[in-house]
């Protein structure tokens, strides 16, 4: 009897799952959102506006509510998951999080034992639960993206979109009070947001002096999610950590933007990137950190850890924001190596794309080779190697010859001469740091420079430019074109005229882009140095970042000038142009 009556009741709640799973877990999801976007509103105005005790207190109590409304949450939808080992499984680093929590409280609450310290690292507490929050909001949107495939946009309209949304976000935080020193222009904080989302560096105020800790935490953030691409970051995400379905419109889009080889590669790539970007920059900061509590050269180990991070994830990102105003060419760090040689290797493997790094760090591809002799390097990552080199080797002799009686001539020693030369070359490419004063280049080295930026990094990476393969096929057109040649070859591979064409129709957009962009800035800067104005255009255009510092002078109109550039550089010529054309299947 017993045992049938516990069969009915089993029954009983499958039936009463199976009937309300689907409506608990839609409120559920709606519920969580709204807590989500009310919780970062708070964690916003708590990080960015001067407040009184008692609205502070009542932000971290709503914190902390909305902490026991996510462990509620997760054992609600725990009650209504038919497969709960499976729902466990998946969702492990939230139970392990929960779990760690309820334990702690229980022992603190109840019997007074204070495993972590609590009282003492309430603030530290906090902080990390908003992290956990900011993550939290990141998955709940991500759940929303089905609904964004509904609108029927084209990929082009949606990166172009998303960048437009990750700016005006960033804009918004940037002109909090608690962000800067001083109250600061919408068009300075658009500007800076801008330059931050696409990893370009430009200023129009100091970062180290006009922008809060808050400030640059913002910026750095903006540097992070704009060099990994805001919709790589958003598609991993959805896929891995909501596991929704993203689409063919998305898929193919991330493929696109990685230039990855097949559809299926895609996915595979955006975890690559992930684990890439975290083990690379770790790696810098580290590198950053252990050099610079070594020689003592900050005071805390909070502030030397938060100068190894912003500039790793600087260097990295190819963003060239750095908290020294006159970059690496400071006093106070002009004549340290070890970082700036960090820096270059970091600019380095940012600037050589993901699918590069993938093919000589991938463990997989790594074995794959081993077994298979015969298997060499894609011929995509022959060109982007070969380029890059050959600019860099090249570059540095060249700009040694035409530099060294004028800006390399502050350099005491050969050794600093050509250390500066490789430095300026290898971050000045793409990222922007300078080592020796812009203002001092002669004009055949800044003409020098400006080929060097307008080429930039290679596709995939976090770098801009016409980018290096774009280069290579113009190079080996041009060639093919003088010997008479019907077919472009590589590596014993031909390379299609859809190719070539499409390197032709990048380089006439950019440069017509650019044309407009310099004729703009000597009719709103008619007192500007000709040659500096060509130098901020380009170096906007290309998301490089590499400055002569005029445009911290200019009016709000010039300013929205560059602000385009950066815009479209980041983007890319032919994405605003498919987007701005007629729609394609």
């Amino acid at each position: 009897m017993a045992e049938l009556q516990l069969k009915r009741a089993k029954t009983k709640l499958y039936l009463h799952i199976a009937n309300w799973k689907h409506p608990v877990f839609r409120t559920m999801r709606i519920l969580s959102l709204i807590v989500s976007m009310v919780t970062i509103a708070a964690i916003i105005i708590y990080h960015g506006c001067y407040l009184r005790a008692s609205v502070i207190s009542l932000i971290r109590g709503l914190v902390y509510f909305s902490l026991a409304f996510y462990i509620a949450k997760y054992f609600v939808l725990m009650f209504y998951s038919l497969h709960k080992i499976e729902y466990v499984k998946k969702s492990w680093f939230e139970c392990i999080i929960i779990a760690v929590l309820l334990l702690h409280f229980i022992l603190y609450w109840f019997f007074g034992w204070d495993l972590f310290n609590f009282k003492q690292y309430e603030n530290a507490y906090i902080l990390c639960i908003q992290l956990y929050f900011f993550i939290i909001m990141l998955i709940e949107l991500s759940k929303v993206s089905t609904f964004i495939g509904k609108m029927n946009l084209s990929p082009p309209v949606l990166l172009m979109s998303s960048f437009f949304i990750l700016i005006v976000l960033g804009t918004i935080l940037l002109v909090l009070p608690r962000m800067t020193t001083h109250p600061i222009s919408f068009t300075d904080a658009l500007f800076t947001a801008t330059s931050a989302s696409c990893v370009t560096g430009l200023t129009v105020l100091s970062t180290a002096h006009d922008f809060t800790l808050q400030g640059q935490v913002v910026i750095m953030i903006l540097v992070q999610l704009g060099g990994m691409s805001i919709l790589s970051f958003a598609t991993f995400f959805t896929t891995f950590l909501s596991r929704s379905y993203v689409g063919l419109r998305y898929q193919y889009m991330v493929r696109d933007m990685i230039s990855a080889n097949k559809l299926s590669d895609s996915f595979s790539l955006l975890r690559q990137i992930i684990l890439f970007t975290f083990i690379i920059e770790a790696s810098g900061v580290l590198m950053f950190y252990m050099y610079w509590r070594t020689t003592g050269f900050f005071d805390g180990m909070g502030t030397t850890f938060f100068y190894s991070l912003f500039h790793a994830v600087s260097a990295f990102n190819n963003a060239g924001f750095a908290l020294w105003d006159s970059s690496f060419n400071d006093a106070q760090i002009a004549s340290s190596f070890f970082p700036q040689t960090i820096i270059m290797i970091l600019v380095f493997l940012g600037g050589i794309g993901f699918v590069t790094i993938s093919e000589f760090f991938n463990p997989a591809v790594i074995r794959e080779r081993k077994k298979y002799k015969w298997k060499q390097l894609s011929p995509g990552t022959k060109i982007v190697l070969l380029t890059t080199f050959g600019i860099i080797i090249v570059g540095t002799l060249l700009f040694f010859g035409l530099e060294y009686n004028h800006s390399l001539a502050e350099k005491n020693t050969l050794v600093d001469k050509i250390f500066a030369c490789m430095f300026q070359i290898i971050s000045g490419r793409t990222a922007g740091f300078n080592i020796i004063d812009v203002n001092a280049i002669s004009i055949p080295g800044m003409m020098l420079v400006l080929l060097i930026i307008f080429i930039g990094a290679s596709p995939g990476s976090t770098g801009g430019g016409i980018k290096t393969t774009t280069f290579f096929v113009l190079i080996k057109s041009v060639v093919a074109t003088i010997k008479g040649k019907q077919h472009i070859e590589f590596d014993k591979k031909t390379i299609p005229f859809s190719l070539v064409d499409k390197a032709y129709s990048i380089v006439v957009l950019s440069v017509g882009i650019i044309f407009v962009s310099v004729f703009l800035l000597t009719l709103l800067e008619p007192e500007t140095n000709f040659i500096n104005i060509i130098f901020e255009s380009i170096s906007a255009f290309t998301t490089c970042g590499l400055s002569t510092n005029v445009q911290a002078a200019f009016s709000d109109p010039g300013k929205w000038v560059l602000i385009a550039n950066m815009y479209i550089g980041r983007i890319g010529t032919l994405t605003i142009a498919y987007a701005l054309g007629q729609r394609n299947k």
